[in-house]
Order: structure tokens, then sequence, then C-alpha cells
């Protein structure tokens, strides 16, 4: 009968099913026959995945019986739990290199950045990926590599707004510390400001209601955002305003002023 006919279940022939317990004392008792049995078991494991989670279930909980009695049934069944988690992490490791083989090279690249930590880990990423590219995605990144060569004073100063030194963003960049410095000096970013003061009266039950008393632009050349903000605050705290709790905000111009989007930010709080 071919495999994907169904039988005639009018014609066939009923069937019995027998069930013997299993003999206890046959099952293996020394490791070697175990691991045996077990890798057997393992070998021929198949079904869905809700299959296997039940009968790790199943197994865990006679684990566990058996295990208190302290049977070599229990030893032995602890050992296959253990093979069957050994069995399915194999099969999710393979599948994961299934799944990259299957993808492209800017798949990998991706995966590999969100998973980096150090920027010695990109790096390294980079030449990995960089040396077997395909033909068109290596033309797509040779063209962002263009294209960010013409911003890179752009993220070079965004980078240095949000506190990053110039050694950090030389390392990042794969470029000299005294190339950045002189593109810190060369494009000043434009500072949008803000200085709010609490009203009197406020307790901590409330929300803040900042005030805004000031604002203006100005430019930075070299400084972070932290760094303008502390600086504005030192310049614009008069005698009147020391007595009083001061905050004052920074952004980029056309950043917008939502003081949650701020870059930076300084406080003032005022003495007993």
């Amino acid at each position: 009968m071919d495999a994907t006919e169904r039988p005639d279940e009018q014609g066939d022939e009923p069937t019995v099913a027998h069930y013997t317990r299993a003999d206890a004392s046959k099952f293996p008792t020394t490791p070697a026959g175990q691991e045996a049995s077990i890798e057997g078991m393992v070998a021929a494991m198949g079904g869905t995945e809700a299959t296997r989670a039940h009968n790790r279930r199943m197994l865990a909980k006679q684990r566990a019986m058996s295990e208190q009695e302290g049977t070599a049934m229990g030893r032995f069944q602890a050992k296959l739990l253990a093979e069957f988690v050994r069995f399915e992490e194999e099969r999710a490791a393979e599948r994961r290199q299934w799944d990259a083989a299957q993808g492209t090279a800017l798949d990998t690249l991706a995966q590999g950045f969100r998973a980096a930590t150090s920027t010695a880990e990109r790096h390294d990423l980079a030449e990995q990926v960089g040396s077997s590219l395909p033909l068109a995605e290596a033309g797509v990144i040779r063209r962002v590599a263009k294209a960010l060569e013409a911003a890179m004073p752009g993220v070079v100063v965004d980078a240095r707004v949000d506190g990053w030194t110039a050694k950090e963003i030389a390392a990042e960049l794969d470029l000299t510390p005294s190339y950045v410095y002189r593109m810190l000096r060369e494009y000043p970013w434009e500072v949008a400001w803000s200085l709010y003061v609490m009203p009197d009266g406020w307790t901590s039950d409330d929300d803040e209601p900042w005030e805004r008393v000031t604002s203006g632009t100005e430019e930075s050349a070299g400084e972070t955002a932290e760094e303008v903000a502390r600086r504005i605050l030192d310049e614009r705290l008069d005698p009147d305003l020391a007595t009083k709790r001061v905050r004052v905000a920074v952004w980029r111009a056309g950043d917008g002023d939502d003081l949650l989007e701020a870059r930076g930010d300084a406080e003032h709080e005022p003495t007993e």
C-alpha cells in the first residue's frame, strides 16, 4: 500500500493491543548499559515539540518519585532526562546554524551587531562578515560606507553631544583621536536650552511643575550636552535663583523642547 493511502477500514482485520508491564529487573543497572540504552532511545525520539515537552514533563515527574526511593531505575531516568535535554539543545543549535546559512550576510551582520557588547566585538564582526560578502550585499555596504563618509562629522558630533569621549568615538569608527578632535572643533553644534524653576510650595506628592523662566540658543564646540547644561546653569544662577530649585535642559536645535527628551540637563538644589 502506498504510504499516502488510507487503509480500508471496513476490510481491515481488527487488531487487539496487548500490554505487558515492563520487568524492572531487566533494566540496565550499570553506567555503560544505561548509557547505551539512553543513546538508543534518544536517537529514535521523534514527534512534535508538544509531544517532546509532554515526555519531558512525565519523565521529570517519574524522576522525582523514583529518586526519593534511590533506586537504579531513578538514576537511569535521571540520565535519560538529561540526554533528552542534551539532544534537543543540539538540535536547536543545528537549526540556528541552518537558519543563518539560509539568511543573507546582512542578516548575520545585524544579528551579530545586536549581540556584540564592545567595540572589539563589533570590529571582529565586521572582519568576519566583510571577508565573505556576496557581490550584491558588498555593493550595498560600499554605498552605505560612502554615504557615511559624507555624514561623518554629524555622526561624530552627535556622539559627543551624548557623552562619548573623542577616544571612544575614534575607536568605534576606526579613526584617529586627532581627527575626531579636529572635526569637533570645525563642526560646532547648535544648542537650544531652557532654564526652569520649581514654584514655591511644591511638595513631593505633586507632579514636578517646572516653570520655564528663560530660553536661548548658542553654538558649542566639543562640549557634551551635560557639560553645556551645567555651564549655563552656573552662568545664570544669580542670588535670587540660588534660593530656588532650578533646572537647565539642553537639546540640539530642531529636536524640540520636551523635557523627557532633553539630551542633557543640570539641577540646582537650594541650601537650607
